[in-house]
């Protein structure tokens, strides 16, 4: 993009994300001195353009691929859930067809199998992309039964006596 122009889609001239010394947002502008760039709060970063200079600048072109995972329990049917994820993620009109979303196992957890769907979006769909996804992903589990479990754990003190451990029948119980 020349210096000073505007990195807007009014103008005609193709939006730029970019992520640069720890901010993301599209080029509005860039000049002499700075650039200046809109952040998703629809507020304005002003970056000196000596902070920018040496620094690695991430251009997120047009496309950026984005990742939602959910946990199933290790007694679901895993064709069943990826199948589900796979086709919600399909069926998704923000999803682009290509690159074609990768749909994985991706951990095997203390208490879940992690499923990951890797779609790719266009930029400006990319957090709403997410949203969408997430929330059809539990409506379709909990539909077809598949339970996501969430960390559980067993606590056991040591030298505690046998008759307070949970379950027991000692004592008070």
């Amino acid at each position: 993009m020349p210096a000073g122009s505007n990195g807007g889609a009014s103008d005609g001239h193709r939006v730029e994300i970019v992520a640069i010394i720890g901010v993301e947002g599209s080029v509005e502008s860039i000049t002499l001195f700075n650039t200046i760039l809109s952040h998703a709060d629809r507020s304005r970063v002003v970056i000196p353009n000596r902070k920018v200079i040496g620094e690695i600048l991430h251009n997120y072109g047009r496309i950026r691929q984005t990742q939602v995972t959910v946990g199933v329990a290790y007694g679901t049917d895993l064709k069943l859930a990826l199948s589900t994820v796979s086709d919600l993620v399909r069926s998704n009109s923000r999803v682009l067809a290509d690159p074609a979303p990768l749909i994985q196992i991706t951990a095997l957890g203390d208490s879940a199998i992690a499923i990951a769907a890797k779609p790719w979006v266009a930029v400006a769909d990319y957090g709403l992309v997410e949203s969408e996804l997430n929330l059809n992903i539990v409506e379709a589990m909990r539909r077809l039964g598949i339970e996501m479990p969430f960390p559980q754990y067993q606590v056991h003190l040591l030298g505690a006596p046998e008759s307070s451990a949970p379950g027991s029948s000692g004592p008070g119980r």
